[in-house]
């Protein structure tokens, strides 16, 4: 259960149904309170009877006298941050480490810095700005900060850790932990492959017991998104939504990520044969519909990434004679 849908039943047992919350617009408004309140940046409390815009616990608008008003007040609150505290345990903590800093340009902190805002914003959807926490890097993002993840980790003292690496020895199956680490790493140079262990050995070294885990889409890491707020969306759904690996990292994969993948799925099953004393490199139509349930792509893309890598698409089955038209030249 996501914080909002928390919200939305301490706001139904308090007999709040329609809520003015001027100058919100955020793509979902009941999310953003919730994350609101639950860090104590706002609260509900009791309305002026006057008919306003009201946002709908539904998540609608409607002209209406609201139950509730959102924001600042010294009045009573109907609802806020104390009233969601029994029901905040079970929410993990995303901590992203970023002790690697000195190994970036200047670009690539710029982009840690944008990718580290993107994670504030998935974390805001799932559960509150609180449960995001950056060590070793001061960012703008409304987010804990803690000189280190060692730091952070003995105050805490977790009973489950789970560092997610690339290069992991086990794989990532959705288990709940309480808080998840993921590298501070962009790597635009392709010099950095590897240094996500050295956060697992610095942690190991200092005394701490962190389980190092790597996501797999199909047992392989290619078409896996890398991006840090891609990373945490994946888990989040996982371990809140309760999805599958592979459907989560489907939700959140781009087409460009899984083209890739379609690529090296194409040169593992494309099969060699001889037409009229010449040797094409084909694939069958119907691959497509085999990988099309777990890759984001749709059939340009599959035309396209056959086309670039010489392979010709045939009929249905790769036992037909009929060779299909490849959009484009070979």
């Amino acid at each position: 259960m996501r914080l909002r849908e928390v919200f939305v039943s301490l706001a139904l047992e308090n007999g709040i149904e329609k809520i003015y919350a001027p100058g919100l617009k955020k793509p979902d408004p009941l999310a953003f309170l919730a994350s609101q309140i639950a860090s104590g940046k706002m609260s509900l409390y009791r309305p002026k009877e006057v008919r306003r815009l009201c946002l709908t616990i539904n998540g609608g608008y409607v002209e209406a006298i609201p139950d509730a008003y959102a924001g600042i007040n010294s009045e009573k609150s109907i609802l806020d941050k104390s009233d969601f505290v029994e029901y905040l345990s079970p929410f993990p903590y995303i901590v992203v480490d970023c002790k690697l800093r000195d190994i970036h340009s200047e670009k690539e902190i710029l982009s840690l810095d944008t990718q580290i805002k993107k994670t504030l914003s998935v974390v805001r959807r799932f559960m509150w700005d609180e449960r995001l926490v950056i060590t070793g890097f001061r960012s703008e993002a409304s987010a804990i900060h803690y000189p280190s993840t060692e730091d952070f980790l003995t105050e805490m003292n977790f009973e489950k850790v789970i560092l997610l690496d690339p290069n992991g020895k086990d794989v990532f199956q959705g288990e709940k932990a309480d808080c998840y680490i993921i590298g501070g790493i962009v790597d635009r140079s392709g010099d950095k492959k590897g240094t996500t262990e050295l956060i697992y050995r610095r942690l190991a070294e200092n005394g701490f017991d962190v389980e190092r885990k790597r996501i797999l889409l199909r047992n392989d890491v290619v078409g896996v998104p890398d991006r840090i707020n891609h990373i945490a969306e994946i888990v989040l759904k996982c371990v809140i939504d309760g999805l599958n690996v592979e459907r989560a990292i489907y939700d959140v994969q781009n087409r460009k990520i899984a083209r890739w993948r379609l690529r090296k799925e194409i040169a593992k099953n494309a099969k060699r044969i001889k037409v009229s004393d010449r040797k094409f490199r084909v694939i069958g139509k119907s691959f497509f519909d085999e990988v099309r349930n777990w890759l984001k792509v749709n059939e340009d893309d599959f035309y396209k990434c056959a086309r670039d890598m010489g392979v010709m698409v045939l009929g249905e089955t790769l036992t037909s004679a009929k060779v299909l038209k490849i959009r484009g030249d070979l």
